[in-house]
């Protein structure tokens, strides 16, 4: 691998990258770090919810045609930002 490393830095004057870590236990450092529960959070949950449940109810009563515009809707609506999804 350092041929390779020797062979960049002569042919494009790339030199090799040089990276320090300090490498810590991932078990120490993830404790207690959960999501901040807001209002936003909650109401894009209970909307995703109420939208499932809703086709859910529809194909279960024999209507497909309808749970598919509910389906095409809600996916538009998240695709214009009618309803943004929390990253």
């Amino acid at each position: 691998m350092e041929f390779l490393w020797v062979f960049l830095e002569k042919l494009t004057g790339f030199s090799r990258p040089y990276y320090i870590s300090d490498e810590t236990d991932a078990r120490h450092q993830a404790a207690g770090i959960y999501p901040p529960l807001t209002g936003y959070r909650i109401l894009v949950t209970v909307v995703v919810a109420s939208v499932g449940m809703t086709k859910s109810a529809l194909l279960y009563g024999q209507e497909p045609t309808e749970a598919t515009i509910v389906e095409c809707v809600f996916g538009v609506g998240i695709v214009t930002g009618w309803v943004d999804l929390p990253s």
